[in-house]
């Protein structure tokens, strides 16, 4: 059985972003089915009324709102609510700002409260319309701010399937299950690990990574069994490691590659000029 709470090492679990009437149905109906296989449950972000054309692949799926209530119904598949439309209306700086130092489109970020809670409940009585039910958030382009946070917490959501750590934690009264990897692989601490996966970016070769790590040892549990995982003694020290290696990486090791890579490419075009 894959679906277990791992007391020690690394768990894993995964999303799926970007799901809607909409998309590439075949790939995710093949996802569904792969993990079908080793009995391991996703979590599905859903677009309630998505706006977004470049995420439009196909025609309208028939009975899309019915095939995903059997789905949960059957057990094989968690979801949550993936914004309103999926339409960027501002720029902010990200959730993992201090850890990223970048700046992210968004629908929902440096709006007045009033509209951001406005838009959340437009997007839950949607899903609520069709018989779907959810406590978790997922924001598109990971971005929320603190009126968010007090949107989301005063319609009822207890859940966010984002932010840099290694074990959940807990903060503007809400509970985060951190999302930090978008393939399998081995990280450097323990800790629960969120996949995210978006359907237009399966390559054959990803799918084959994620078929190895589903008959792989590693351990891989459900959003749900995640939330009840306890806190431990350990876990806001591996926090700490994790978020201090995250700002090490995106500050100092990312700018020095990227400067390698400026100086390389500055040489060898003055290697071609001077052969000229």
């Amino acid at each position: 059985m894959k679906n277990h709470i791992n007391k020690r090492g690394r768990t894993y679990l995964y999303r799926v972003d970007d799901i809607h009437p909409c998309i590439l149905w075949e790939r995710l109906e093949n996802l569904i089915e792969l993990f079908k296989e080793y009995n391991v449950v996703p979590l599905l972000g859903i677009i309630p009324d998505n706006k977004d054309s470049s995420l439009k692949y196909e025609t309208e799926k028939p009975l899309y709102w019915d095939i995903i209530k059997d789905m949960i119904e059957k057990g094989e598949i968690e979801i949550c609510q993936h914004g309103y439309q999926h339409i960027y209306s501002t720029v902010q700086r990200s959730i993992n700002q201090n850890l990223y130092g970048r700046v992210s489109p968004s629908e929902f970020a440096n709006l007045p409260y009033e509209v951001q809670r406005d838009k959340i409940k437009r997007g839950m009585e949607i899903l609520n319309s069709h018989g779907l039910y959810t406590d978790i958030w997922m924001a598109p382009s990971h971005t929320n701010d603190k009126n968010t946070f007090k949107a989301l917490k005063s319609l009822g959501f207890k859940y966010i399937t984002d932010g840099v750590a290694a074990y959940p934690f807990k903060k503007h009264g809400l509970t985060f299950i951190p999302q930090q990897i978008w393939e399998p692989k081995k990280e450097f601490v323990s800790g629960v690990f969120t996949i995210c996966l978006h359907l237009d970016d399966l390559t054959e070769e990803l799918i084959e990574d994620i078929r190895e790590h589903l008959q792989s040892e590693d351990q891989i549990i459900s959003f749900s069994q995640a939330t009840k995982i306890k806190k431990r003694l350990h876990h806001k020290l591996f926090n700490i490691i994790y978020r201090l290696k995250r700002i090490l990486y995106y500050h100092v090791i990312r700018r020095y590659r990227n400067i390698k890579k400026y100086r390389k490419k500055k040489y060898n075009n003055n290697k071609t000029d001077k052969a000229k």
